[in-house]
């Protein structure tokens, strides 16, 4: 008897619900911020590559404009929670260990915002594998950190 219930995915079941009942998939989730906020490669790449970006104040401005709308989907402490752990993080397997953390965050959310906002978050560190591109997200989770304490009412 096959007693493996992943689907064909290979998630449990309940991976990809959130408290909804509705599937969540977090591959999606991410695209809608980044399609949204970073449809441009080049720039979406450049969050990586912070110094040598060639468009510096655009990836601020769309950090910036992203925070906007999503800095009440979580909690200011949740956040530098968050935060606190990436700055920790001396390698990208030590990045990558944060992961459950956020799928944690977010499956504890009701908002749909609140679910895209960690799941870019988790987007972002899967495509993190270099000690430069480690340091480009650590700046830029600093600089989505300050922003969210500039625009979040909690």
């Amino acid at each position: 008897m096959n007693t493996n219930h992943n689907n064909k995915h290979g998630n449990s079941p309940s991976e990809n619900y959130g408290k909804s009942g509705k599937i969540q998939n977090p591959d999606k989730l991410a695209d809608n911020i980044k399609i949204k906020f970073f449809s441009d490669k080049t720039l979406y790449n450049d969050l990586f590559a912070l110094k040598s970006s060639m468009q510096l104040d655009k990836v601020f401005d769309q950090l910036k404009l992203m925070v906007q709308q999503y800095a009440d989907s979580v909690t200011t402490s949740q956040l530098r929670n968050v935060y606190a752990e990436i700055v920790k993080a001396e390698t990208s397997n030590d990045l990558k260990l944060i992961r459950p953390h956020l799928a944690y965050i977010a499956a504890r959310q009701e908002k749909v915002k609140a679910k895209e906002f960690m799941a870019f978050i988790d987007h972002l560190i899967q495509k993190v594998n270099t000690e430069d591109e480690l340091h480009s997200f650590k700046k830029t989770m600093e600089a989505i950190v300050a922003y969210h304490k500039f625009y979040a009412k909690n």
